[in-house]
Order: C-alpha cells, then structure tokens, then sequence
C-alpha cells in the first residue's frame, strides 16, 4: 500500500485513545488487559505511520530541490550556449 493510502498518524492515536478508555472502563482484567495491548499496537502504528509520511515528504523535498537544481544547470547551459552562438555570428 502506498504511503497515499495510508491512515495518517493521527487516526491511529485516536484509536489508541478510545482502546484505552475502553479499558479504563472495562472490569474484567483479561479484556482490560487486551484493549490496553490493542491501545499499545495502535500507537506503534501511529508512529510508524509519522515516520513514513516524515521520510516520503523529505523524499519529496529532496526531489523538488534536484528538480530546481537540474533546471539552473539547463538554464545556465543554455546561457552559455547563447553566448556561444552570439560570438560566432
């Protein structure tokens, strides 16, 4: 699944959150005990969800600075080309 696709972070604290309450209000200790590891397990993927959207928008970033660096080098050999050109004539 693409990063696109993913739940963000933050849907899955919520989560985490609601399976916490759930087992501050539960009375039995074995499902108490479930929801809180369930609460855990939500968390984890919170922040591995936050740490690939930190890792794509940083690719993305690092792709829109090569893109902005490869179009000066193509403006400066274009530059370059022209003044060629302009000497020659």
């Amino acid at each position: 699944m693409g990063a696109e696709r993913m739940h963000p972070p933050k849907y899955w604290l919520m989560r985490a959150e609601e399976f916490h309450t759930k087992a501050d209000n539960c009375q039995y200790p074995s499902t108490r005990d479930s929801l809180r590891q369930a609460a855990k397990n939500f968390e984890e993927l919170a922040r591995q969800a936050q740490m690939i959207f930190d890792l794509t928008t940083q690719s993305d970033e690092r792709g829109l600075e090569a893109r902005r660096v490869a179009q000066e080098h193509a403006d400066d050999q274009r530059a370059i080309t022209d003044q060629l050109r302009q000497r020659m004539n």
